[in-house]
């Protein structure tokens, strides 16, 4: 799973470097230029780590540090502001990390690597498993889409999660049905496909080209790409 980054610098030429260089180490990356499209690319995005620039022309920085905290993602800044009152506000109101410029390529690099190693700790420490922009709560028996919680019944969180553990296999009805009904099959044979059926429409709610995913496979049962 490639992990995304969101750039928020108005600097066209930074941004470009920055995105040029992180794209060549394996990340989806996204840049905007002002506070609005920053807002808007994230929620279609869903980054994983957000770089952001503190001077931009229609936003105060420290305000998106804290949206996009409270929304769940990593947030480093990457400013040259250079103040150690701007550092100490920067990480009280959300940041994960603070670098001023001029700055290091290499040193960045690492640094959001260091971020989602962590990230990665806490997660598997919670039970939590990723699959694309889904997140699978084992403990809380549910499933997150772009952070956002679905909607799902019991069954239907069963189904999901068989399909999002198995993805790219074509899981037959019998198969689904088994995870669902390990002991007593239900008497309606196509009851699979009206789960199904449900799980696209809550998921369509969220996002519609990930609803998509859900592929019918004529003759055998369903596929998640």
């Amino acid at each position: 799973m490639r992990e995304t980054i969101l750039i928020v610098e108005d600097d066209p030429i930074m941004g470009d470097l920055v995105s040029r260089y992180l794209g060549r180490e394996g990340f989806r990356v996204e840049v905007a230029r002002t506070g609005e499209e920053a807002l808007n690319t994230f929620e279609t995005l869903c980054p994983d780590v957000v770089i952001l620039d503190l001077m931009l022309p229609d936003v105060d920085g420290f305000d998106l540090c804290r949206e996009f905290s409270e929304k769940g993602s990593l947030v480093l800044i990457l400013t040259a502001r250079d103040a150690e009152e701007d550092r100490i506000v920067g990480l009280e109101i959300g940041a994960d990390d603070y670098i001023t410029k001029p700055f290091n390529m290499r040193e960045l690099l690492a640094r959001v690597r260091a971020l989602l190693r962590r990230r990665r700790k806490v997660l598997q420490a919670l039970g939590v498993r990723r699959v694309g922009d889904f997140e699978i709560r084992e403990e809380e028996r549910r499933i997150y889409l772009k952070g956002r919680p679905l909607d799902l019944t019991a069954k239907e969180y069963l189904i999901l999660r068989k399909m999002l553990t198995s993805r790219g296999r074509v899981l037959t009805r019998e198969e689904i049905v088994k995870e669902v009904y390990p002991a007593d099959r239900p008497e309606y044979d196509r009851i699979i496909d009206t789960y199904i059926y449900r799980i696209r429409t809550k998921i369509m709610e969220i996002d519609g080209e990930t609803a998509r995913r859900i592929k019918t496979v004529r003759g055998f049962g369903y596929r998640f790409e």
